[in-house]
């Protein structure tokens, strides 16, 4: 069972911690070595993560029944979901789902229209069942390495609208 809490400033270390956990382990499921390399030199670290989780956007956490955190993700105030990690030892438990729906969820009482993410090969799966589509598969270079993406959109309905 998994609680989800907003982000407090003590989460920043464990939240870089999932984030290499989760390219270091899942990442070759579906990209290169040097692609998994590049990935991972642009993490933030835990005065990056704190930055970009108190400009504003809607952060969340996931935690277990203890409280340590075992997934992150969050919604900026014009749809945009940055980051969507689950800890590898957690992935298929229901994690991702439900923190996409806390967040479909938070865009709806912010009247956001429509939400939007980059998302790996390896999350592109949990947003199309969220209902999110594939816009466009992304190249991007990373420390020289191309890797790709893709940019996933989602409408939100409306409260009360099935």
């Amino acid at each position: 069972m998994i609680t989800l809490r907003p982000y407090t400033g003590s989460d920043a270390d464990a939240l870089v911690a999932i984030y290499r956990k989760s390219v270091r382990r899942l990442g070759p499921r579906a990209y290169r070595p040097d692609q998994v390399a590049a990935w991972l030199s642009v993490a933030p670290d835990r005065t990056e993560m704190h930055r970009l989780y108190t400009d504003g956007r809607h952060a969340i956490v996931a935690v277990d029944p203890n409280g340590a955190p075992v997934g992150f993700s969050d919604l900026a105030g014009n749809g945009h979901i940055r980051f969507l990690y689950v800890d590898p030892d957690h992935v298929g438990r229901g994690v991702g789902r439900a923190m996409v729906a806390a967040l479909l969820d938070h865009a709806r009482t912010l009247a956001v229209v429509s939400v939007f993410s980059d998302a790996s090969d390896l999350a592109r799966p949990l947003f199309e069942r969220a209902g999110f589509t594939c816009i466009a598969r992304q190249e991007h270079r990373i420390a020289g390495i191309r890797i790709h993406n893709h940019h996933m959109s989602a409408s939100v309905p409306c409260s009360g609208t099935p």
